[in-house]
């Protein structure tokens, strides 16, 4: 168990297993849950009480429902998802938003995207030098506007 908050503790390994079947694995990249994410996730939930609680009251409700869920097969772990998603749909998403938000900022993720993470400016994604011949076409087009004086 981790401790989100003085008051709640998250059932990790029922966590990291629902956290694989969510995001699984892709090629050399393991599940989700594999990576190691738990205690960022559970963080990040942390910061705000309005996802604090809504996060730790949908582990909570996942756990009480699936209690045997780790023992389960892959398809009724999925089927278990599935009902927790169709019954609960607000918790379904917080849990799955912050798990997406903690994933996709992962240096491995990057890496197995092939994306450099650099910001747009000034020093990442450099821009081809302008190609005025792109305008040749629209050039020779006659004016399809009415001149206003």
């Amino acid at each position: 168990m981790i401790t989100n908050s003085a008051k709640t503790q998250i059932d990790e390994p029922l966590l990291t297993s629902m956290l694989d079947r969510l995001i699984p694995p892709v090629g050399d990249l393991p599940g989700a849950g594999q990576m190691g994410l738990i205690d960022e996730i559970v963080r990040l939930s942390g910061q705000q009480t309005r996802f604090q609680e809504i996060f730790e009251t949908a582990v909570k409700t996942f756990y009480n429902k699936n209690q045997d869920f780790i023992s389960q097969s892959e398809s009724q772990q999925d089927e278990a998802i599935r009902q927790f998603e169709s019954t609960n749909q607000d918790m379904f998403d917080s849990v799955l938003t912050i798990s997406y938000i903690v994933y996709y900022k992962d240096e491995r993720v990057h890496k197995r995207l092939g994306w450099s993470g650099k910001t747009p400016q000034p020093d990442g994604n450099k821009m081809e030098p302008w190609n005025e011949s792109v305008l040749d076409k629209i050039r020779t087009r006659k004016p399809f506007w009415r001149q206003v004086d």
